[in-house]
Parts: structure tokens; C-alpha cells; sequence
């Protein structure tokens, strides 16, 4: 969660500890130390700035992470392509997915231990 809060606030440019503690309202420590993660995992860059007398560390997007950058680089996306993974869908409502269950529960007399869901895990 911080790491998509973070990410999310550094799409427009870089960024300190302390104006993404005031833009997103997590604490300054666990801000730091998300970034820490964010760096070891290529994500953020780092860089050292100073403000007054103190020293301070400036975040900034890899290229690579950056979404006006992604989009550009994906094929387009085609709503009317069935076989395009991004527009997976259930093939029945919620509604009809909780009828199934009773159903099932009705049939059975008991509880159903595999529950009829619109899970997807693609």
C-alpha cells in the first residue's frame, strides 16, 4: 500500500521525504523506508540534496515505471478482442453466481466447500 502511494505520487516528477509525507499523509519513517525497498528493487532512484543544513534525499521514478511511458510502450487495447487477457470478465453476474451456490446448497444438504465464485486468478 505505501508503495503504490508512493509510486502513484512520484508520476509527475521527483520528489522529498517530507512533500510526500504532506502530499500522501504516511509517516516520513515508513515513507523512507518503502523507498529503501523501492531502490533495491530498481525502482527509485535516489539523490542527495541540501536544504538548509541538513541533508536530504530526493526520489525519483525509474524510466521504466513511470505510466505515460508504460502506455506508450503496451500494444493498444482493444475492448472488442475476446481473447485479450485484460478484458477477461465472469461470464455471469454476482447475482447469478449466488443463485448457483444456493442451488448447490439446496442439492447437497450441506455446506458447499468449493463456494461458486467469480474469482479470477489470471
Amino acid at each position: 500500500m505505501t508503495q503504490e502511494a508512493i509510486i502513484r505520487s512520484l508520476q509527475n516528477g521527483s520528489l522529498t521525504s517530507y512533500d510526500m509525507e504532506n502530499l500522501t499523509g504516511i509517516p516520513r519513517e515508513s515513507i523512507v523506508s518503502a523507498c529503501k525497498k523501492l531502490i533495491r528493487k530498481k525502482q527509485l532512484t535516489m539523490e542527495k540534496i541540501k536544504l538548509k543544513r541538513s541533508w536530504i534525499c530526493k526520489y525519483t521514478l525509474e524510466p521504466h515505471m513511470i505510466e505515460s511511458t508504460k502506455a506508450a510502450n503496451d500494444e493498444p487495447y482493444d475492448k472488442l478482442n475476446p481473447f485479450d487477457v485484460r478484458n477477461a470478465q465472469g461470464i455471469f453476474t454476482k447475482a447469478e453466481y449466488a443463485v448457483m451456490n444456493s442451488q448447490a446448497r439446496r442439492l447437497l444438504g450441506r455446506p458447499v466447500e468449493n463456494e461458486i465464485t467469480n474469482n479470477q486468478y489470471i
